[in-house]
């Protein structure tokens, strides 16, 4: 959908599709435009301050086009080309192509006024780059309207993009640039009348497409033009929809998708905790058949309770933890390995792998001589080469 609004009075708008209009009104102020995000949005500004030329200038980039426009068309301007800008919105290398000429202060006029109004212009032509053509004529020319009724000044447009805004007394110099043999259709039948009447040479041809800014765009301009550079262009920006929602798609994926890991990540390590519990009540209950129910959530708890009661039960001068302490002290200095633990009826039963047979009878009386526990060798044997010794410690 594309709205067209007139940044100068009167302050015509229509919104359209293609040639299809949608609607059409005026408003009272620039700031009474029905703007919709969703429009492009195209400023039309007066003809009479856009002048436009046709160059033929061998270059073969655009910015080289552009660098020698000025002074190409430097004899052909009333100002000094300092003051102008200058717009090619089309250019082809090696084909003639049509400059636009506007004086830089009246850019910076519209530019101040879109901001000001806040209208988000995507585009800026000038009025007489949206006459339509009828199949069989070359130019359009077409009786503007002001705000007091029709006017005494001409649109009018060439086939080639040329465009001009003139005062009816300056139609014969306009005519004398266009080969006499072109078809000129015209909106107005009076003006039609006139014109032949004064120029029996040339082919004119009432045409009714219209005054009004709606009545034109009702036909497929042949080209609609853009006066933009970037340096003119408003600053106030449209709301757009699209990239607004697109960060938060972003956003909401990436969040989504952490919150699934998280998930995914909190099953797992429930899962595993789940089994690390069950191996430990396992484990628990094969050291310390006398613990009873299992708490899982007091494990630590439950297998110090059962090593701090030592005998029957009761409270012990010496801990479970210190007598395996002060066996591993003897452990340690007859080099052997300790390779099975357990408690069983109050006792401390330890199985060692050690060097030889002559080890049993030693560790058994360095066992003993520590002081606050008491030791018994239950059995040793031999298996592979391997010498193992069970011992029952308990304090005393």
């Amino acid at each position: 959908m594309k709205l067209y609004v007139k940044l100068e009075a009167p302050f015509e708008w229509v919104r359209a599709i293609g040639q299809n209009v949608e609607a059409f009104g005026e408003v009272g102020a620039l700031s009474e435009y029905p703007l919709d995000d969703a429009d492009e949005l195209i400023g039309v500004v007066p003809g009479e301050w856009v002048t436009a030329h046709v160059v033929s200038i061998p270059a073969r980039s655009k910015k080289q086009f552009q660098a020698a426009v000025p002074f190409a068309l430097e004899e052909l301007v009333s100002e000094e080309i300092e003051n102008l800008h200058f717009i090619c919105p089309q250019w082809r290398a090696g084909e003639d192509a049509v400059v636009f000429v506007i004086a830089k202060s009246k850019m910076l006029e519209w530019q101040s006024l879109a901001n000001d109004n806040k209208l988000p212009l995507d585009k800026l032509t000038a009025e007489h780059s949206l006459l339509p053509f009828h199949e069989g004529s070359d130019c359009s020319l077409a009786l503007c309207v002001n705000a007091n009724g029709l006017d005494n000044q001409f649109n009018a447009s060439h086939r080639n993009g040329v465009g001009v805004s003139i005062d009816s007394e300056f139609i014969d110099v306009w005519l004398m640039g266009l080969p006499l043999d072109h078809v000129i259709a015209v909106n107005d039948e009076e003006a039609t009348k006139e014109l032949i009447a004064s120029n029996p040479d040339r082919d004119f041809r009432h045409w009714p497409f219209g005054h009004k800014l709606a009545h034109w765009l009702e036909h497929e301009p042949v080209k609609s033009h853009d006066l933009y550079a970037d340096e003119y262009r408003p600053s106030v920006r449209k709301f757009n929809f699209g990239s607004f929602m697109m960060p938060l798609v972003i956003l909401a994926t990436a969040i989504i998708s952490v919150m699934a890991y998280d998930t995914y990540r909190y099953l797992a390590l429930h899962a595993e905790i789940k089994s690390l519990n069950e191996k430990q009540e396992i484990i628990v209950k094969e050291i310390f058949p006398e613990v009873g129910s299992f708490n899982r959530d007091g494990a630590r708890a439950a297998m110090q309770k059962a090593m701090s009661e030592f005998d029957g039960g009761g409270p012990r001068e010496i801990s479970a933890q210190l007598i395996l302490a002060k066996s591993s002290k003897v452990l340690k200095s007859q080099r052997v390995t300790l390779s099975g633990v357990s408690y069983r009826d109050s006792e401390l039963i330890i199985t060692c792998l050690l060097n030889d047979f002559s080890q049993v009878d030693k560790i058994t009386q360095q066992l003993n001589s520590q002081a606050g526990m008491s030791a018994i060798l239950d059995s040793s044997a031999s298996d592979d080469g391997r010498v193992f010794a069970t011992y029952k410690l308990k304090a005393g």
